[in-house]
């Protein structure tokens, strides 16, 4: 008897689990294998429209959709100017450090908001992971055992007056992440059809060559 296959919705939670697979740090917070320009293009890819959502998530579900009091544009430092500047993606390995570092926080300020097993500490926990995924590749293509980041300490437990300003703080990193993934998807792209473009052309220009 033949065993029905999963449901569709499943498949498409695989289907975006591939991107993430590879990424998963192996022995010495390493991935097994250095992976490929493309795979990280690909979790990039991934990870800008799981940002978008993700923030549009927050805002709602904190009620903080008022005045787009959330959509800053006085972002962190570290999610500041170009994405892709001078050292290319070497450079986001800080970046990304930082906003590991962040997520950690909100997490553990919505523990304290919310009972184990809600929806909104399961999508901040899939996109810690992936955060932390793109950190272990970069340190895969780009390894500098001497340059591990430095962890701040996590903050205590925030008082009753503090709460409402911690989920606008959390919101506003949010909203600056999904702007900073969505260009950085952006300037990848741009990049791959440019090589892309150049490639194409010298193949044309080697074989017209020879035929001349």
């Amino acid at each position: 008897m033949r065993c029905p296959g999963p449901p569709l919705g499943v498949l498409a939670v695989v289907t975006k689990g591939l991107f993430i697979l590879w990424a998963v740090p192996g022995q010495g917070g390493r991935p097994l294998q250095p992976p490929t320009l493309q795979q990280v293009q690909a979790l990039v890819r991934h990870m800008a429209e799981d940002a978008q959502e993700l923030f549009t998530f927050y805002e709602e579900n904190q009620r903080l959709a008022i005045h787009n009091i959330c959509r800053t544009n006085h972002p962190p430092e570290w999610l500041r100017g170009p994405v892709l500047g001078p050292r290319g993606l070497r450079g986001l390995q800080g970046t990304m450090a930082s906003m590991s570092q962040a997520l950690q926080v909100i997490i553990r300020h919505q523990q304290d908001l919310n009972p184990p097993g809600a929806e909104i500490l399961r999508r901040l926990a899939s996109t810690h992971l992936k955060v932390r995924g793109l950190l272990s590749n970069l340190q895969g293509l780009f390894p500098a055992p001497s340059s591990q980041p430095g962890h701040r300490p996590l903050p205590s437990p925030t008082a009753p007056t503090k709460v409402f300003r911690q989920k606008l703080e959390g919101c506003r990193i949010l909203w600056s992440y999904a702007r900073f993934m969505a260009k950085l998807n952006a300037q990848m792209e741009n990049r791959s059809r440019r090589a892309r473009r150049d490639k194409w052309r010298a193949r044309r220009g080697s074989r017209l060559s020879t035929r001349s």
